[in-house]
């Protein structure tokens, strides 16, 4: 009877009111399956170590997505290329992938990884509009179990380097700190400006009334 006026989903719940269980809980949600960090540069880039820079930046970036969900990255992804819609240069676009003998999310060990994996990807004379990172075969911090030839001193330096330096952005921002030369304005491979959308809660972005 309750099924022929109401809808599927109305009789499943009249039916778990009354205590007849018919709708699956979920225990948890789904993990995330990778964390993709990229941009398009304001201006081609034609230098390995700007690609390098911009790279440095995009790691931190998902490593601190990556933290922020407690999670591990078991595999790095590091791609570039050129404009697609240019017609005065072929396209070029690559990618490598390094799957990491543990689990981390250390951005100094992920950041040393893409920035390698660039020099092999990195082609003389080519005009770069982007490069990005990715991070995947991810997994909950807390429910990892490393295997016994895990040296787990450096584990544990490394969890207290990366609380420190979370430490540090919570505190001052995250572009207070960073790696290398990253976090410096005004850099070769820095989106344009004129792609940003306003930020209003800075002084001299706020929309003025005539």
């Amino acid at each position: 009877m309750i099924r022929d006026q109401f809808s599927v989903v109305m009789h499943r719940t009249i039916l778990e009111l009354q205590g007849i269980s018919c709708i699956e809980i979920e225990q948890s949600p789904k993990a995330k399956k990778q964390i993709i960090a990229s941009r398009s540069f304001g201006q081609k880039v034609y230098s390995c170590d700007d690609l390098k820079e911009a790279i440095t930046l995009y790691v931190q970036d998902a490593v601190s997505r990556l933290r922020s969900e407690n999670l591990l990255c078991g595999c790095i992804i590091s791609f570039v290329q050129s404009n697609p819609f240019d017609s005065s240069e072929p396209f070029y676009n690559k990618s490598l992938s390094y799957a990491l003998p543990d689990p981390s999310d250390n951005s100094l060990l992920l950041s040393k990884i893409a920035t390698s994996m660039i020099d092999q990807l990195y082609q003389k004379n080519i005009g770069f509009k982007k490069c990005g990172v990715i991070l995947t075969c991810l997994e909950p911090k807390a429910t990892h179990i490393y295997d016994l030839f895990t040296d787990m001193n450096k584990i544990e330096s490394s969890n207290k380097l990366m609380d420190s330096l979370d430490d540090i952005q919570n505190k001052f921002g995250k572009r207070k700190i960073g790696l290398g030369a990253s976090m410096l304005p005004d850099r070769n491979w820095n989106m344009s400006h004129n792609k940003l959308s306003p930020n209003y809660f800075k002084w001299d972005q706020l929309m003025s009334v005539k």
